[in-house]
């Protein structure tokens, strides 16, 4: 069979090109043919660019300068990056942000899984009700959910300490103890975390196909064997998406830190987000609150992409 100008028979005709000159003009025919189609997106795509891209090549850029709100730009090469590498503050933040990403992350998605195969095939009203009681506080302000919590965790008249009582258990400092300060924090934005999961999982559940079950049911495969082999995989784009926007979320958690403990105490609820805007802000280090920003990127692309990598396989769109 005589081969095309794009390359082989039966492949896409963008795998394999000529040169870079016929590759150019196949990619401006394509978009000149789609144009509807990226006039419609395009104010997206503007939005992402402006909002997103260029901040961020902005801040890898002034990572490498040292200024104040009131002094000039000087051009410093890696010594924000060194000063940040000794400053042990750093290393706490770091440590903090990764055990509230391993802890919140994994917990809130099989938490919300297992609630979401429970009242897959309930009533709609129930369906209905856990939906709207998982997903509201994402759509209540942050602070006012943190001022909420701050009473709940009120050493003297909390509903937290008020439980303990009730088991017999002494009070506890929930926010000035560095024992409970991050645990208690971890518990919040689990909570907060929920509902998105729980919304999509339904969703999705309702999608798979009621024939793959009867035909495990015939098959002699019982409940368990249906959800490993069937409800699993067939959730895995689903969770896929979970995972990386979970990470990415958690690694952002800052008005929870900011209004309930400022990172105390002595740095024990400090995290890399509320670190960045301490560093920033209130002591005007801007080139170390950038380098804090290039990192914080970096090691959220970082996971993304290996959570994408393990998670993206066998899952067709």
């Amino acid at each position: 069979m005589r081969k095309t100008a794009y390359g082989e028979p039966g492949q896409s005709s963008a795998v394999k090109l000529a040169g870079t000159g016929e590759r150019l003009r196949y990619w401006a025919k394509e978009i000149y043919k789609n144009r509807v189609n990226y006039f419609f997106i395009a104010p997206m795509y503007l939005f992402l660019i402006a909002f997103l891209i260029i901040p961020t090549i902005q801040g890898l850029y002034l990572s490498f300068y040292q200024f104040t709100a009131d002094s000039a730009k000087r051009f410093v090469g890696l010594q924000n990056f060194i000063a940040l590498f000794r400053d042990p503050v750093f290393w706490i933040a770091l440590k903090n942000t990764a055990v509230l990403v391993i802890g919140v992350v994994p917990s809130s998605l099989l938490v919300s899984l297992i609630i979401s195969v429970i009242i897959h095939r309930r009533s709609q009203i129930l369906k209905s009700f856990v939906r709207g009681a998982f997903y509201l506080p994402l759509v209540v302000s942050s602070v006012a959910l943190s001022i909420s919590w701050k009473y709940i965790y009120d050493p003297a008249i909390g509903l937290g300490n008020y439980v303990l009582g009730l088991f017999g258990l002494d009070p506890v400092v929930w926010l000035g103890d560095a024992r409970y300060v991050l645990p208690a924090l971890m518990f919040i934005i689990f909570t907060f975390s929920l509902g998105k999961p729980i919304m999509l999982y339904l969703a999705s559940l309702g999608a798979i196909p009621d024939t793959y079950y009867e035909a495990a049911r015939i098959d002699g495969a019982g409940s368990i064997s249906q959800f490993v082999h069937i409800t699993l995989p067939m959730l895995k784009p689903t969770t896929l998406y979970l995972v990386v926007t979970g990470t990415i979320g958690a690694f952002q958690v800052f008005v929870f830190v900011k209004l309930l403990t400022s990172g105390g105490p002595n740095n024990s609820s400090q995290t890399l987000a509320y670190m960045l805007y301490e560093k920033a802000f209130i002591f005007g280090q801007f080139g170390i609150g950038c380098v804090i920003g290039t990192i914080l990127c970096l090691i959220c692309m970082g996971i993304a992409i290996v959570e994408y990598k393990f998670l993206s396989s066998d899952i067709e769109y």
